[in-house]
């Protein structure tokens, strides 16, 4: 006696990808919901194939699948984002400058041609035009306890900084938010304000990450930023010679103001633990860093070369 077997079912494209990794879930998914499924090698990845009879369900399944999975795992605040050269972020080596230059210029109240001619002077720049104080009185510092302040407390800030943002992008960020702060901070108070100091650009680091986390609505990723730039404001709060609360607090603003234009920035793919926003990678950031290098060095220049 002869029997006949049921002919076997047709299998139709459900899915397609030029992930491995992503069909293969999509197919256990599948499985686990009793579908059978395929997985075919095609010129442009993979397809996924399931029989015609349960095409619509096969549909329906990956789609609450992927409703589900949109966000998980849950991103990181500081994400993988390693740098330009995707590795750590030489946080120590770049603050090692500043603790360098201060050997060099000494505090404040030494009263060294350094601090006459590179602190902000809003008169100075108001009235003869000397906008290059902005910059370099970011790299001076009143007294060890200020730099202390900026190489420890700063120091973390600035390191999870450029780990989100790579050390080029991230320090030409902390360095314009920083001189944008002490321009704002000399508007705010007139001629005849002075002040010194790194932590400008530290609390500038301190708005961006918290910016950014504010334009994701995250705001558990604000705890450790914020904590680290009140503990500078605490450690180094508004005494010493030529040292600035206000200008501090206008770094925090500028800083979280340009954190907060990340939405508008191109869309791309996860970078950094923040989702959506394109990060420039390998020679941009290259170039940023050596860029905010030749801004250092050149407002110096015009600095010493100003009698």
């Amino acid at each position: 006696m002869n029997e006949v077997s049921d002919p076997a079912p047709e299998y139709v494209e459900v899915a397609s990808t030029d992930s491995r990794h992503r069909v293969r879930l999509w197919s256990l998914v599948l499985l686990a919901v009793g579908i059978p499924n395929l997985i075919e090698a095609v010129a442009t990845g993979y397809s996924l194939k399931v029989p015609a009879g349960k095409l619509a369900r096969a549909g329906r399944e990956l789609a609450i699948f992927a409703e589900e999975d949109h966000n998980w795992p849950p991103p990181k605040f500081f994400g993988e984002q390693t740098g330009a050269s995707g590795r750590r972020p030489p946080t120590v080596l770049l603050l090692g400058g500043l603790l360098i230059f201060y050997v060099l210029t000494g505090p404040a109240e030494l009263g060294s041609e350094w601090f006459r001619r590179g602190a902000v002077d809003s008169s100075a720049v108001l009235q003869k035009g000397e906008w290059w104080r902005l910059l370099t009185a970011l790299t001076l510092h009143a007294d060890l306890v200020h730099l202390l302040g900026n190489l420890v407390f700063g120091g973390l800030v600035i390191h999870f900084l450029l780990r989100v943002y790579g050390v080029g992008l991230g320090l030409f960020l902390t360095i314009f938010c920083g001189a944008l702060a002490n321009y704002a901070n000399v508007l705010a108070h007139g001629p005849g304000h002075h002040s010194v100091g790194f932590s400008t650009a530290v609390f500038a680091a301190v708005g961006l990450l918290v910016g950014s986390q504010l334009n994701r609505q995250r705001f558990g990723g604000i705890i450790l930023p914020l904590g680290a730039g009140l503990s500078l404001l605490a450690m180094i709060g508004s005494e010493g010679v030529r040292t600035d609360l206000g200008a501090h607090l206008w770094g925090l603003a500028v800083g979280m103001a340009c954190g907060l234009l990340r939405r508008f920035w191109p869309r791309g793919a996860a970078v950094g633990g923040l989702s959506g926003a394109t990060l420039p990678r390998g020679w941009p950031q290259a170039a940023l860093l050596v860029a905010v290098f030749l801004a250092l060095v050149g407002t110096w220049l015009l600095a010493l070369a100003v009698r």
